[in-house]
């Protein structure tokens, strides 16, 4: 009985501990996706869109790419959003969702329900409410570049992130 309750509690850690977050650890390094396209993990779909500059315009040219150059600082492999949105399919709503990044230049858009921002660093949204759900940035600043973590909390019913040369990782939803 013990070991069966041992066995159990493991089991319970190990899926605790795995959770459900989407890391990229299952996609091939130099898979490129375009605006259109779906990228189907083991955890979410993502829908690659259209992308907006600093001045307003929209472009489809830009792509989505698996690397495992740790830009994200996550566990493994990280999907670089060059130019494109990334508006992930989780099983909405959600409570919380939690991400690494590594922001490497150019601008970044963000959409949660429905509500729309383009800002010049991520950073720039701590402390911030879009779509009624809060935003905190923990940031660290190299030379031009920012490596850190995003947190959104509140009611989130749809979610999309991209950039002109952002990295992700590690994203997690949670209920």
């Amino acid at each position: 009985m013990r070991l069966i309750m041992l066995l159990t509690l493991a089991t319970t850690a190990i899926v605790f501990l795995s959770g459900c977050c989407v890391k990229f650890s299952n996609l091939t390094p130099g898979d490129t996706y375009n605006v259109g396209d779906t990228i189907t993990t083991s955890k979410a779909n993502i829908v690659v869109e259209q992308f907006q500059w600093p001045n307003g315009t929209w472009t489809s040219s830009g792509t989505a790419k698996v690397d495992d150059r740790n830009y994200g600082q996550g566990a493994g492999n990280d999907l670089n959003a060059n130019n494109v949105n990334l508006n992930f399919q989780f099983d909405y709503p959600v409570d919380r969702i939690t991400f690494k990044f590594g922001e490497l230049g150019g601008n970044n858009n963000i959409r949660v329900n429905g509500a729309f921002q383009n800002v010049g660093n991520l950073v720039d949204l701590n402390g911030n409410t879009i779509g009624g759900v809060q935003i905190t940035v923990n940031a660290n600043q190299q030379g031009n570049n920012w490596y850190g973590t995003m947190e959104l909390e509140g009611t989130i019913n749809e979610f999309a992130i991209g950039g002109q040369e952002l990295w992700l990782d590690d994203v997690c939803p949670e209920s």
